[in-house]
């Protein structure tokens, strides 16, 4: 599979969102608006940070101060798009001319320093460091300029060092023109001393245990696509 864009996991997103008039939101807990309004709650925030910033893949989309109680609300610019391509064997794409990029990272910040990311999840470790755990979720940002599908299932297989790793990424999503907020999960996982077996989900679905989590910057995560090993960080995907 060739990938034309960074690929990143995330740990993005809390704040509840009803849908306004002109909302297309997918969910009733996503964190966005279609027109790109991005609000939540920082919830271990303890006054580290004063003030987030959130990039494409190298240009700032917006940026948002953070309140004492970890409050943020920060409106997304229409970012650089990128045409979705080619998807994998077992993967059907309602629209592969569909022009789409996600938000790469939101950075977080105190008196103008950055101290590190923030990120949705329902994962509580204090650290990104890649624990792979069944139920484990994850939410990313992707904008679309069209509504198109993607659903069915890519899978691989690879050997490093003598292990073997089985990855199945299932695909079930509906997009909406503008901003979507989509929620991988990790539905299985298991392991022996010869292999790993993980099998994901992207979906539509942001459920209500998702919120926002302040990681510092000594925090480590692994920048892949992960095959067999998940990364808690991914924050978009194209093909």
């Amino acid at each position: 599979m060739k990938t034309t864009f960074k690929i990143i996991v995330i740990v993005l997103f809390a704040a509840f969102y009803g849908c306004q008039k002109n909302d297309v939101s997918m969910d009733l807990n996503s964190s966005i608006t279609s027109d790109g309004v991005l609000s939540g709650i920082i919830v271990n925030d303890s006054n580290r940070i004063d003030s987030i910033k959130a990039f494409g893949d190298d240009n700032l989309l917006g940026k948002s101060a953070v309140s004492t109680a970890g409050n943020f609300s920060l409106a997304l610019t229409t970012p650089i798009l990128r045409k979705i391509g080619t998807p994998p064997s077992g993967v059907v794409v309602s629209d592969t001319t569909a022009m789409v990029t996600s938000v790469y990272n939101i950075q977080a910040f105190k008196s103008g320093i950055f101290t590190g990311h923030v990120y949705k999840s329902n994962s509580i470790t204090s650290s990104l460091s890649s624990n792979v755990k069944a139920g484990v979720s994850s939410s990313l940002l992707m904008y679309s300029d069209r509504a198109f599908t993607i659903n069915g299932q890519e899978v691989h297989t690879s050997t490093n060092n003598g292990i073997t790793s089985n990855s199945k990424l299932n695909y079930s999503i509906t997009f909406k023109k503008g901003w979507n907020e989509i929620m991988l999960k990790v539905d299985t996982y298991s392991t022996t001393s010869t292999t790993s077996t993980v099998v994901e989900t992207y979906s539509n679905t942001i459920t209500a245990d998702l919120q926002w989590r302040y990681f510092p910057s000594n925090a480590s995560y692994v920048r892949a696509k992960a095959k067999g090993v998940q990364d808690e960080v991914k924050q978009g995907f194209l093909f």
